[in-house]
């Protein structure tokens, strides 16, 4: 019998890691990316937003991140995403500077402030340039490459890049990455070796708790089709954006080509007036897809694309930033 749950959907992710039941499964994973060494391990950990199930209920967009204190007053921010938010590496440092803010009261001083450490685990790949799956950004001077404060940490790791196999898991990391990206398909009658850990023994009865009701399983596949809609929603809005692009920059271009033939060379203006249509075409064909998207996900009236087509490259440009600001809005 295969578990059917997967943590990368963030309401598993936070049913498993932000309730205090579950704590020594969070700080054995924080600690294994932090590669934290001999007295420097977390003894424990202080959730600052525990688990409310409802939160997925009461809103689709809300951030399901996890936020926690340790002994020495370091601030971290663990999430899972699923979604594949355009900008993403500005969400994650955003939201890193907000929790780091948040520490000081009136009357504070500045040397009250404690490092402030982002995890996130992305289901998509952010930096594409690199093959290694666990990246760590810290703000260093450029030349001589020493940090100018230790309190900024951001941990990024990306799972689809992750594709050891049992057989080539070679730390505690490597495991709990492996349980993240392979956990709904574990046979519970046939739990391999190298997962027989008392915290992924733990683990895999926690998320087999999102099985034993009704209710908790329909709150899981709600977020878990909000998400994955979400997704399709975005790449077929790339796809028609191209696809309405063509289109249009092929009738722009043409007509443009005619009138800068007549002035400059028929044959000249119609492959520059081509080229120019083309690209103004394929923006327009793209923000239309992305207001049409926002609208859904805000569940407003989808605007005819005959209207939206008839607003100039830069209308559709503010429309979309409104749209994308009210989305920001409300996933904050």
């Amino acid at each position: 019998m295969m578990l059917g749950i997967d943590p990368k959907v963030d309401y598993a992710f936070k049913h498993l890691l932000g309730r205090d039941a579950t704590r020594p499964i969070l700080i054995d994973i924080v600690d294994n990316v932090l590669n934290s060494g001999p007295g420097h391990r977390i003894d424990d950990l202080e959730l600052l937003n525990p688990f409310n199930p409802k939160q997925a209920l009461d809103d689709k967009l809300s951030i399901l991140d996890i936020k926690a204190r340790d002994q020495s007053g370091r601030l971290f921010n663990v999430e899972m995403q699923m979604l594949a938010f355009r900008h993403y590496e500005k969400r994650i440092l955003y939201y890193w500077s907000r929790l780091h803010q948040e520490q000081l009261r009136e009357g504070q001083d500045y040397l009250e402030l404690r490092p402030t450490i982002s995890i996130s685990f992305l289901d998509h790949v952010l930096f594409p340039q690199t093959a290694d799956h666990h990246l760590h950004f810290r703000l260093l001077e450029e030349q001589h490459r020493f940090p100018f404060v230790d309190d900024i940490d951001l941990h990024i790791i990306e799972l689809p890049k992750f594709n050891k196999s049992l057989e080539e898991l070679t730390n505690d990391l490597d495991i709990w990455l492996y349980f993240l990206r392979n956990a709904a398909k574990i046979d519970l009658d046939a739990i391999p070796a190298q997962l027989r850990r008392p915290l992924v023994l733990q683990a895999v009865e926690e998320l087999k708790m999102l099985n034993q009701t009704d209710e908790e399983r329909e709150r899981y596949e709600s977020r878990r089709k909000f998400q994955l809609d979400y997704n399709t929603g975005m790449k077929v809005a790339r796809l028609e954006g191209r696809e309405e692009g063509r289109e249009e920059g092929r009738e722009e271009g043409r007509e443009e080509g005619r009138e800068e033939g007549r002035e400059e060379g028929r044959q000249e203006g119609r492959g520059q007036g081509r080229r120019e249509g083309l690209a103004k075409g394929q923006a327009k064909g793209q923000k239309i897809g992305i207001i049409h998207l926002c609208e859904q996900l805000l569940n407003q009236a989808v605007t005819p694309a005959e209207q939206l087509a008839d607003l100039s490259l830069a209308d559709l440009t503010r429309l979309a930033a409104d749209l994308q600001e009210q989305l920001r809005q409300r996933t904050g």
